[in-house]
């Protein structure tokens, strides 16, 4: 996440500076004022690097909060000023003016906020005063893995110190009198980020027709400077505007989701969900006095026409370069510097240190039990999960938020039936609010109860609150329940009243049109509906695949081209080869997709360790019809490793039906829905598999 430094409504001047000094950019106005270190203590500090998962690109740190708190924020030098949950805001009676804020501009568009100010804030043993932070900023992620985010620090306080981040260590020293080596680059903050020139090379082959990005021909690469801001909350290389121009003739075209802060993606568009991007393949890269070699695709917007929507931003170098090093941004003497952690690596165990200090804090803490039980989820004590949610209802019986996580913890466990009754304490409106709704009505009907769902969906729509945002979920709903109940007529009017009222606009369920339309014994329909999706959203790939089991002779040439022209919309490293392999298996073009799979195999599995890998291997060769056996044991293993992971149970169901087991692959199919009960795709899997 990126917070450019343009604010539209200027903020109060900045207060005084801690010692070293620091140069306020002046050429930035309406900044947050730098916040205030408190002096007379310790002039250095070193803290833990807090991840969601092990190797996780997101860093945080625990930070010290007025009354005795603390709570995780996101460590983002490539935000200007710090933000904050509005909840942790309320929590803490941070009042805000809304007089006093104005609009932050990011990746997507502007977000409005207003100022609070935290009065004091401790980060290890430094104290700071003073701290503006933004509020009422959409799209801030209320958790990263299991670890909840209290919000962002940004350079309103980084800019006081010598910062040190050791990624391998994780660690962060934060340091008033040490500085990076003398022959470090410059590092320029006159726009409050930490941009520094950093050369990339790129390189590709150019064979005898001039055509570039070919198999054959000669090795020819191109280096250039650019000012790229570093941000240790973005995760990869993104190139805005004319910082690309060196290297268009090596990059792709293509389509992909381009959104960051603010971003409402739920009620986007599915026809403006995709923006056009290059995508630049980059193997060196120069920063901070190192050369690395990297296998990197740096992303660029606004590659052909003006880039409005981000003045000031060049780009952002994130964690895929920075990851295997030791980061010093010195602030006070504008240098920026790079080199190899000191000593072997040491893995803080993030997770696990904010189960115990959750449990040794917050003790039988009814309104904690939510974050509680998800710590112990992943850390793999489900039983101690389930009395924590169980023991907070005791105290606080019928809390809608406690009730579903418990309902999802017993689905999770393979006890559907209890997950069903648990979800059935709470009234409709209860579970709309919390989400939920579909998921229950659709458990229903997969629990053979589904005049029970189509009664409840139908006096649920007909009882419904007037609240557009709902409307949707009351229809997909009853469209799901009738088509269970086996109303084909009514599910297709439904779905059809659900997409007139959803914000994303008339292609949303396609997939669920689509599969009644199977029910119906229209493949054209079903085949219309996929071609639709496929032209909306060529990355979703599962579309091509449905569209493949339902074309037969003559639909074949055309799917064929409808293939060839959504993959050329894609940049080819972001290709969904697996479902296009399958698609092309399906339709009897073998060389074709086991070409595709081969493809994907190596891209999506190299990188894979336990039962992801064994999930993805399984996957692929069940999509391929090889090794079977060998799937099958692998599938086995993922799943008994991980049991509540839908995934892992359709491909389970997917290496079944390639070894000839229609039954474990009925049983698989239904397990896999079960546990996401609202996934079309897998009540497609469960219908598909029942009409064999």
């Amino acid at each position: 996440m990126t917070l450019s430094p343009l604010l539209l409504l200027a903020l109060a001047a900045p207060v005084a500076l801690a010692s070293p000094k620091v140069d306020v950019p002046e050429q930035a106005p309406g900044l947050s004022p730098q916040a205030q270190v408190v002096l007379g203590g310790p002039r250095q500090t070193t803290l833990d690097l807090w991840r969601g998962w092990a190797g996780g690109a997101k860093i945080m740190v625990l930070v010290g909060l007025p009354g005795g708190s603390d709570a995780l924020f996101l460590v983002d030098t490539g935000a200007a000023t710090s933000v904050i949950q509005a909840d942790l805001a309320k929590k803490l009676g941070i009042v805000a003016n809304p007089d006093d804020g104005g609009f932050i501009q990011g990746l997507s568009g502007q977000v409005p906020w207003v100022r609070g100010t935290l009065p004091e804030i401790t980060l290890g043993d430094m104290t700071l005063r003073g701290v503006d932070v933004a509020l009422g900023l959409d799209g801030l992620p209320e958790q990263i893995g299991a670890l909840p985010l209290g919000g962002i620090l940004g350079n309103n306080v980084w800019s006081n110190f010598v910062m040190t981040v050791d990624y391998p260590k994780d660690q962060l020293t934060l340091s008033l009198d040490g500085h990076a080596p003398k022959r470090a680059p410059f590092l320029d903050w006159s726009q409050n980020s930490a941009r520094i020139t950093l050369a990339l090379r790129s390189e590709t082959r150019l064979n005898a027709a001039g055509e570039w990005g070919t198999e054959d021909g000669k090795r020819v690469h191109v280096k250039a400077d650019i000012d790229l801001d570093v941000d240790t909350g973005a995760e990869g290389l993104l190139l805005i505007g004319p910082r690309g121009e060196p290297f268009r003739g090596f990059s792709t075209t293509g389509e992909e989701q381009v959104a960051g802060l603010g971003a409402e993606l739920d009620k986007i568009p599915d026809a403006k969900l995709l923006s056009v991007t290059h995508r630049i393949p980059i193997q060196r890269v120069e920063i901070g006095g190192q050369t690395l070699d990297v296998d990197v695709s740096a992303r660029w917007i606004c590659a052909d026409g003006p880039c409005d929507q981000h003045p000031g931003l060049p780009g952002l170098a994130g964690y895929d370069v920075l990851a295997r090093h030791r980061v010093i941004f010195d602030f006070p003497h504008h240098r920026f510097w790079m080199e190899k952690s000191p000593g072997p690596p040491r893995y803080f165990d993030a997770v696990g240190a904010a189960l115990k200090r959750e449990l040794e804090l917050h003790p039988g803490d009814p309104t904690r039990a939510t974050t509680l039980a998800s710590m112990q989820w992943s850390t793999g004590h489900s039983d101690d999960a389930l009395k924590t949610l169980q023991d907070a209802l005791l105290k606080q019986p019928k809390d809608p938020e406690l009730t579903v996580m418990l309902a999802r913890a017993h689905g999770v466990s393979g006890d559907f039936a209890t997950e069903l009754t648990t979800l059935a304490q709470l009234d409709a409106v209860d579970l709309v609010e919390q989400g939920v709704w579909l998921d229950y009505i659709d458990g229903l009907a997969l629990d053979g109860q589904a005049p029970l769902a189509l009664k409840l969906a139908q006096e649920a729509l007909d009882n419904a609150p007037p609240v557009p945002d709902e409307t949707e979920q009351y229809l997909v709903a009853l469209s799901d329940a009738q088509l269970a109940a086996g109303d084909v007529t009514g599910a297709a009017a439904s779905i059809a009243a659900a997409n007139h009222a959803s914000p994303r606009g008339g292609s949303a369920h396609l997939i669920r049109l689509a599969r009644i339309a199977a029910a119906a014994g229209d493949r054209y329909g079903v085949i219309v509906a996929m071609r639709e999706l496929m032209s909306i959203i060529p990355l979703q790939g599962l579309p091509i695949w449905l569209y493949a089991l339902s074309a037969e002779g003559d639909d074949i040439p055309t799917f064929d081209q409808d293939v060839g022209i959504a993959m050329a919309r894609l940049h080819p490293d972001q290709r969904p080869f697996d479902f296009v392999g399958a698609g092309w298996m399906a339709v009897g073009e073998t060389e074709k997709a086991q070409a595709a799979l081969k493809t994907g195999y190596d891209r999506d599995c190299a990188e894979l360790v336990g039962p992801d890998r064994d999930n993805c291997d399984a996957w692929y060769w069940a999509l391929g019809k090889e090794r079977l056996d060998e799937a099958e044991v692998k599938s086995e293993a993922a799943m008994k490793a991980i049991p509540g992971n839908s995934a892992f149970a359709d491909t389970g169901a997917v290496v079944a039906l390639a070894r000839g087991d229609l039954a474990l692959a009925r049983e698989r199919a239904l397990r896999a829905a079960r546990l996401n009960p609202s996934d079309p795709y897998l009540l497609w899997q469960v219908s598909r598999l029942a009409a064999f």
